[in-house]
């Protein structure tokens, strides 16, 4: 099956919205990235503060997806309201950060983006499922993936850089909070408000409809399960090539842009080209396959092999494949089983496994970094066929699904 894009009507919304992903991931990256090193390195505050005062942001993020869902799906504000509101937060984090010297001002910039991201996460992808047809959004999510790691890749990159010139360092929030607000007019200018489904529902109705959808609810498990790959292979792992492989941080922040970030925004496209014949689940199939895979060779070869460099650049490689795959995918998968008038609501329960997976990953990830070699390299095998459950799940998932459309013809 060959997809295509087309640029007329509607789905000009796309790529309204695909820019939009570009420039809130390019003004996220700074404040992601750069937030433990400008208030430790080059402010007063421990690792430790900073530590608490993003889990803070983490925290506000699982509440703020869940008024994205809400918002979203309400008539009275509705998918446009909810992303200038997401926009506003950014860049009132962003100028909170400018002014933060301590913890109580930078937990509430945290706690604010955290608001921010639920809300927009939810929101925008609810409004592409609104604007595209049912074998066109792995394509169309698909290019949000490429501007996402173009933006968030850009913002790294330049925040290096601007770091280097800007002092005092906080001004670097500065360039965060002039994107976000280039945003905001993309949004207030670009977006036409998309109609959902006419049939009118209490919002407790319509939780209680996504909450007791069994198939939901089962995906949720190995959701939870892709994003605590995604949170090791950014955060333990390139900690664990430095501390175990004895490659220098500044080389793995390099191969980690180049390899995951690089390779991500190159295979994005092609890659979901090549996989569009397959269903959805099928796809997931493969990502876990491949998530599995890459595990299994960080164990592999750090226990039994002395590689560097381009290995750990293909490590990368091998899991901007797996992650180019999950992310178009699954988002397409929550929009065949949302109706269209809970496209909010199902999109914003899925992002909760975000905040989850982000406790889960970093958790496991400090813990096995803490132990003796063996157990840390053994803990690489342990996620490597923690795959296998992922691909039970989804074999599962896949006859439910095939059931579930029986009985609806």
């Amino acid at each position: 099956m060959n997809i295509t894009l087309p640029i007329q009507g509607q789905s000009t919304q796309v790529w309204v919205q695909a820019i939009g992903r570009g420039l809130y991931q390019l003004g996220s990256a700074v404040l992601l990235f750069y937030v433990p090193i400008v208030f430790v390195n080059y402010g007063s505050m421990s690792a430790t503060e900073v530590g608490l005062a993003v889990g803070g942001g983490s925290v506000a993020g699982f509440v703020g997806n869940i008024f994205g869902g809400i918002l979203t799906d309400s008539p009275r504000c509705g998918r446009k309201r909810t992303l200038l509101l997401s926009a506003l937060f950014a860049i009132i984090t962003a100028i909170v950060m400018m002014f933060s010297h301590d913890f109580t001002f930078l937990l509430l910039a945290n706690i604010i983006f955290g608001l921010s991201t639920g809300l927009y996460w939810t929101a925008a992808d609810a409004t592409v499922m609104d604007v595209t047809q049912l074998d066109e959004r792995q394509e169309a999510f698909s290019l949000l993936g490429l501007t996402d790691n173009l933006g968030f890749g850009a913002g790294i990159l330049g925040g290096g850089f601007l770091l280097k010139v800007l002092h005092p360092a906080v001004l670097i929030f500065a360039v965060s909070a002039v994107t976000f607000l280039v945003l905001l007019a993309v949004f207030a200018v670009g977006i036409v408000e998309t109609e959902t489904d006419s049939e009118t529902h209490s919002l407790q109705k319509g939780w209680k409809t996504a909450l007791t959808d069994t198939r939901l609810i089962i995906y949720l498990l190995v959701n939870t399960l892709f994003i605590t790959y995604i949170a090791l292979a950014s955060g333990t792992l390139p900690l664990y090539f430095v501390n175990f492989g004895g490659t220098p941080d500044s080389t793995v922040a390099n191969l980690f842009t180049w390899g995951y970030v690089g390779l991500g925004a190159l295979f994005q496209v092609p890659v979901i080209k090549a996989i569009a014949k397959f269903g959805y689940l099928t796809s997931l199939m493969l990502s876990m396959g491949i998530w599995g895979i890459g595990f299994l060779l960080v164990w592999i070869i750090s226990s039994f092999l002395d590689i560097r460099g381009a290995y750990e650049f293909g490590i990368w490689g091998v899991f901007a494949i797996a992650s180019v795959i999950y992310k178009p995918t699954s988002s397409a998968w929550i929009s065949e089983l949302a109706p269209a008038n809970l496209r909010g609501a199902y999109t914003a329960i899925a992002y909760q496994c975000w905040t989850i997976g982000y406790v889960i990953g970093p958790i496991l990830g400090g813990f096995a970094l803490d132990q003796s070699p063996n157990i840390t390299h053994m803990t690489w095998l342990g996620v490597a066929m923690s795959s296998l459950l992922g691909l039970i799940i989804l074999l599962l998932l896949n006859r439910k699904n095939m059931s579930a459309d029986t009985t609806e013809v």
